[in-house]
């Protein structure tokens, strides 16, 4: 994680002098109103701070879920989706070689977020709650939507990949099943909470109610 934050910071550094994100922003400002509304006092700064929190949570995120993990006895099952976001940050895939900067990262944030989103919806379906309790759904579409297509849907292919090699049968046996009902996983839930949805936190509010 402290090998992410670097990563997070040198580039924060290197975008004041660059400005590469924002004008990034600037270009895409008005497809974003039209999913969420922004704020009429300097919209666009309000928007970069969103995904530089946005980036910043992700390790935030991975060391609250490691350690609550860890504290309920789920580090096993929990750990691979921690290597994998981690991954995209590290070693990031080759559809990636082409981004440098604060927008590199922010679609690297993306592919962390969008896994976790992901494994929640197969956990919902498999198991009957989520692994992740967070609604991470409207931060990730304003992301999609900086990013733009067809780069975003390229990315979501990708995470739809990695999330088909998580799940190994392990993670569908009824020992699984049983150790995620017990009342004991309320801990992660609770430690996950510490996190609540970046985006009505931040003041982006959804265009649809």
């Amino acid at each position: 994680m402290e090998a992410i934050q670097q990563l997070i910071q040198r580039a924060i550094h290197e975008e004041a002098s660059s400005q590469h994100l924002h004008q990034a922003l600037s270009s895409r400002i008005d497809q974003v109103a039209r999913v969420v509304q922004l704020p009429e006092d300097q919209p666009l700064e309000k928007l970069y701070d969103f995904v530089v929190r946005y980036i910043e949570d992700v390790p935030t995120m991975l060391d609250n879920l490691q350690s609550a993990a860890l504290e309920v006895g789920l580090l096993g099952y929990v750990q691979p989706v921690i290597r994998v976001a981690s991954e995209f940050f590290t070693t990031p895939p080759q559809e990636m070689a082409s981004q440098a900067g604060l927008g590199a990262l922010m679609a690297e944030a993306y592919l962390a977020m969008r896994l976790f989103e992901e494994v929640n919806e197969t956990y919902i379906f498999k198991v009957g709650q989520p692994l992740i309790p967070m609604d991470m759904t409207l931060s990730n579409i304003i992301i999609h939507t900086l990013i733009g297509e067809p780069f975003a849907n390229g990315l979501d292919e990708l995470v739809e990949q990695a999330v088909e090699h998580l799940f190994t049968p392990a993670y569908q046996s009824d020992d699984f099943k049983a150790f995620m009902s017990r009342k004991e996983t309320d801990n992660l839930v609770h430690i996950c909470r510490q996190l609540p949805c970046m985006s009505s936190q931040m003041g982006l509010a959804s265009q649809f109610g």
